[in-house]
């Protein structure tokens, strides 16, 4: 079964040791905050993402972690001083203690939010001040929220031998994950409040069901296996029968609706590798989003849409290097394309649309940037040398 980390274990398997001269910068403790230092813009191994460009410009470091962001007047008044006026911060996963926990940054400050256990943490998800995680304890698991502000932990449901790739309702009252029932896997749905027990869904006989995905108007995307082949299906919440969505014989796998509610993404291997493709959710008018010829062993995965479900994010994979490509869904033209050393993959768009939050190696190991939604002013906000992936927005006003 392909699963939604794919993106990650990628990363970190291309990941490269710091280029010579960088190993002692990416290891530096920035000073406490009531020591503002002075920050320089890099000009070394980083590059812009700026579309279609082919030279390397400077990628302005943030200094994290915690550094006060007042002394570059470029930084103050340009993309980091953009984000703190929106009240915007990112919300990650980072592996620094040795086990992955959640952290946050709100364009000056970064802060751990969890530490006290491992977590599953390649699908956070998020909603309005609060983080949505699952907490590893021994041979079970647990869906807990972990409130963005004063790092507050509530239970969202109880203890289970699986509980993880929750996602969260655009209503923020419902939560679907996938959970275990007699030694295969299924989906549960439970209120994002902890108000009931969870109630399992998504079952077509003893074959796995993975994936879930919620769609605008409160139904169910998931993945399963029941033809032989990983295939999409569309559920309603009261347990009615599942409507196949994709029957292609091959795999479809990953489903990821459009706000708008009118269609969703999805990854299929039908043309021999990892493409997106775009669909109706009534099952109709199937398409490829990229337009031209691909190389065989070129790939595309990790969908995400826009918030006005005009242009998706993709990350594609072109001779080993993966970069990030803004694809609108009408024309199937590419808007622009990062570009720069390292990988650059794993985009999360912010609520408004302005900027994008990403995962990059270009300083030697995964790392969280963020750039505008014109692939412009690629700016590095965490340095540290352990992985650092699944970034996401959200707000604290």
């Amino acid at each position: 079964m392909r699963l939604t980390s794919l993106g990650l274990l990628v990363l970190l398997a291309a990941c490269k040791e710091p280029p010579k001269g960088e190993a002692q910068d990416a290891a530096v403790v920035a000073p406490a905050p009531s020591s503002p230092a002075a920050l320089s813009p890099r000009n070394d191994s980083g590059g812009s993402t700026a579309p279609n460009s082919g030279a390397l410009e400077a990628v302005w470091d943030a200094g994290i972690p915690p550094a006060p962001l007042f002394s570059e007047p470029r930084l103050a008044s340009g993309l980091l001083a953009d984000v703190r006026a929106e009240g915007l911060v990112v919300v990650f996963a980072s592996e620094r203690s040795g086990a992955p926990q959640v952290h946050r940054w709100d364009g000056e400050f970064e802060r751990a939010l969890t530490a006290d256990a491992a977590h599953h943490l390649q699908d956070l998800a998020v909603r309005h001040r609060e983080a949505l995680v699952s907490r590893v304890d021994g041979e079970t698991e647990q869906l807990v929220a972990v409130n963005l502000a004063d790092a507050g932990v509530r239970d969202v449901a109880p203890r289970m031998e699986k509980a993880h790739g929750a996602v969260i309702s655009a209503d923020e009252r419902i939560v679907a994950f996938e959970a275990s029932l007699q030694d295969a896997a299924s989906i549960a749905v439970t209120p994002f409040d902890g108000s009931a027990e969870p109630k399992t869904l998504a079952q077509l006989g003893q074959t796995g069901s993975f994936q879930p995905a919620l769609t605008l108007d409160g139904r169910l995307i998931f993945t399963n296996s029941a033809t032989g082949d990983p295939e999409l299906y569309l559920q309603t919440l009261d347990g009615g029968a599942p409507t196949q969505l994709t029957a292609f014989h091959l795999e479809d796998f990953g489903a990821v609706p459009a706000p708008d509610g009118q269609r969703f993404a999805f990854v299929s291997n039908r043309e021999g590798s990892d493409r997106i493709f775009v669909q109706r959710l009534d099952g109709r008018n199937v398409s490829r989003l990229m337009a031209g010829a691909r190389v065989q062993d070129d790939s595309e995965r990790d969908p995400v849409w826009m918030p006005d479900s005009k242009s998706v994010l993709v990350t594609v994979r072109v001779k080993g290097v993966s970069r990030i490509a803004r694809v609108d869904v009408g024309t199937h033209k590419t808007l622009w394309t990062s570009s720069g050393p390292g990988n650059d993959q794993l985009p999360r768009p912010s609520p408004d649309g302005r900027f994008i939050a990403f995962v990059s190696d270009r300083m030697g190991n995964p790392d969280i940037f963020i750039m505008r939604a014109n692939g412009n002013d690629a700016t590095r906000v965490t340095s540290d040398p352990a992985p650092e992936y699944g970034p996401r927005w959200s707000t604290l006003r």
